[in-house]
């Protein structure tokens, strides 16, 4: 009997990362059926060598076609971790502002997370090939422009050109987080700007070198870029991709990987 297992990854994101991430995360398994009541008759069986399945869909938009300006690190980080744990409320008023919907041509993208007065930090997959880029939120709309990208870990930093940002005022190094903590997400899916949603963290996870902080907070398509932090306000993720039909296997990957 074949037995058939699909995995549909969605992308808020498309790099070849993912796939080995999640790939790592499965062991290879043989399964044998056999009946307890039937003796095997004893002449050679001769055996097929399965061929690996490739759950993984193509990207929705793949960063790594874009012409893109090579990497570097954004220019400031963002101050130590704030200590006081906040409401829901009180955490959404405080680090919403510093979280920006992406437009494109009129047509929303992502999210991008303010980290200075000049940069934002978001995914390739959500500004690759894009010619103007605007910013906007509850109070504000900036034009910005791609400063650096890393396509082949979806990281992209961003830079304003006409006035200032709203940039996060807490931030959390990946070593310091722990499976169980409380995390809310706020992003822009289906351009909804600003969502606020919550859950735990779920696992940590690694790819090359690669961080992810897989989560139960849910996200869905337009999600991407959009910050993830503690039950503090401190930003400790970049929203990326989830797997779809499957109960809340959420990604983000870190926020001090922007800085490495």
């Amino acid at each position: 009997m074949k037995a058939s297992i699909s995995l549909v990854l969605l992308l808020l994101c498309g790099c070849a990362m993912v796939e080995r991430l999640l790939v790592a995360e499965q062991p290879s398994q043989r399964v044998v059926q056999q009946s307890a009541d039937v003796r095997p008759k004893p002449q050679a069986v001769k055996t097929q060598a399965a061929k690996p399945a490739k759950p993984w869909p193509v990207a929705l938009v793949s960063a790594s076609e874009a012409d893109l300006p090579p990497w570097r690190t954004p220019a400031q980080k963002p101050p130590g971790a704030l200590e006081t744990t906040l409401t829901p409320s009180q955490l959404f008023n405080n680090v919403s502002p510093a979280v920006y919907a992406v437009m494109i041509r009129g047509q929303y993208r992502g999210s991008a997370v303010a980290v200075s007065r000049r940069e934002a930090i978001t995914n390739c997959h959500v500004v690759a090939r894009a010619e103007a880029i605007v910013m906007v939120n509850a109070t504000t709309q900036h034009k910005v422009e791609v400063a650096s990208a890393d396509g082949s870990t979806d990281r992209c930093n961003l830079r304003v050109l006409d006035g200032e940002l709203e940039p996060v005022q807490g931030f959390r190094d990946y070593a310091s987080l722990s499976v169980g903590e409380t995390v809310y997400t706020i992003g822009s899916p289906k351009g909804m700007v600003n969502t606020l949603g919550n859950g735990l963290v779920s696992g940590l996870r690694k790819s090359d070198d690669t961080q992810f902080i897989q989560i139960t907070a849910p996200v869905s398509k337009g999600s991407s870029g959009g910050g993830l932090f503690d039950d503090r306000g401190n930003l400790i993720g970049v929203t990326t991709f989830t797997i779809q039909d499957s109960q809340n296997l959420n990604f983000a990957i870190a926020a001090s990987q922007f800085w490495q």
